[in-house]
């Protein structure tokens, strides 16, 4: 019985590889570099302003797409960074995120920290909204996705119905979390608001893999401590929530 050879690599696939890569490391701006930090924010924001268009992307990543959306996060991220230490506004981030996920549809991490910049530091919470369900709908086998529009609905808008349908959503995807099926009991019997918002926050705090978002969960957990003596006032949606047969 004959081996067969192991079948030879060209060298079109590594070339074309660098060659997109050194395209791609060039979006992103060293901050090592040992220059003063106004001038590295002034280089991301020239960075951003002149970013091609997804389509453009595509063309010079040679196929490397993933790739792309990589160097493109990597870049919106500092940028991100860059204004949260400024003036906390982020005029380019939708377009940002945009480029990411049009690069890769399933890079959930982009849809879910994207939207809650938008929302929280942006006050941007339809947009925020609009991202995630453009997440949910390309990724639908992921629970975070309708999560976060859940929490959104509840947390943001007050809408109780709409938070019931998307936590609803949320149920019954495999991996959500444990207390999804509470919070589901607790807005069919319109009852336990201010907790189920102490409980969405700690969850986002106690899962955050960024010091951003833990600040965020911190903020809003110590408001709703501060309420706590005062009486909480549903919003006029609670009364449309009713348990069904």
């Amino acid at each position: 019985m004959s081996v067969r050879a192991p079948r030879r690599l060209t060298r079109a696939p590594w070339l074309a590889g660098a060659l997109a890569a050194a395209v791609l490391v060039g979006l992103v701006v060293p901050l090592h570099r040992p220059q003063a930090v106004a001038a590295k924010f002034d280089l991301i924001e020239e960075r951003v302003w002149l970013l091609p268009p997804a389509g453009a992307l595509r063309v010079v990543s040679l196929g490397f797409h993933a790739m792309a959306a990589d160097a493109i996060w990597l870049l919106t991220i500092q940028y991100i960074g860059g204004h949260l230490i400024g003036d906390r506004q982020f005029p380019h981030l939708r377009r940002l995120v945009d480029t990411v996920v049009d690069l890769d549809p399933h890079f959930v991490e982009a849809y879910t920290l994207g939207a809650l910049f938008l929302n929280y530091s942006g006050a941007r919470v339809q947009t925020a909204l609009d991202l995630l369900q453009r997440g949910y709908r390309a990724n639908p086998n992921r629970w975070e996705l309708p999560h976060d529009i859940a929490r959104t609905y509840y947390l943001e808008l007050k809408d109780y119905p709409k938070a019931l349908e998307w936590f609803k959503i949320t149920d019954r995807i495999p991996g959500r979390p444990h207390y999804i099926p509470r919070f589901i009991a607790r807005l069919y019997a319109a009852t336990g608001h201010r907790e189920t918002a102490l409980e969405l926050w700690q969850a986002m705090r106690d899962s955050a893999t960024s010091d951003w978002v833990r600040d965020i969960a911190n903020r809003e957990i110590a408001k709703l401590e501060r309420q706590s003596a005062t009486p909480f006032t549903p919003g006029a949606s609670d009364t449309s929530i009713r348990k069904r047969p």
